[in-house]
């Protein structure tokens, strides 16, 4: 069992679930708690977006995409030091949109990530 990997699922899961409406406050609040407080991420759209604001977005998304689900194929660790890993995977929305994430977690906390879309 890959202990990295059942993270990054449980984090999306945990995403879907709010964002998909099945989840309470305390989901968002454990995914917030996930994320360093430097943390950043860059959009498929090329914008780059930190806590304190993917936090603010994500307030007001419940339920934004009902039912939603996200799946994290292809998965695998491109650097991996003490206290610092880089992986990158597939991450489909069963909305028909995917994202190809790479991301960055300092111990237990995701650093930063950057998606890509998949077209």
């Amino acid at each position: 069992m890959n202990t990295l990997y059942d993270a990054v699922v449980t984090h999306h899961d945990n995403l879907a679930a709010w964002l998909g409406g099945t989840a309470g406050p305390e989901v968002l609040e454990r995914f917030r708690a996930a994320h360093r407080p430097d943390f950043t991420l860059i959009t498929i759209d090329g914008v780059k977006v930190g806590q304190d604001e993917l936090m603010t977005g994500l307030s007001t998304a419940h339920n934004a995409v009902p039912g939603l689900k996200i799946t994290i194929d292809h998965f695998e660790v491109l650097a991996q030091s003490a206290d610092t890993t880089v992986c990158r995977f597939l991450e489909q929305h069963s909305i028909g949109t995917a994202r190809w994430t790479t991301a960055v977690l300092a111990g237990t906390q995701w650093l930063t990530v950057h998606e890509t879309a998949v077209l």
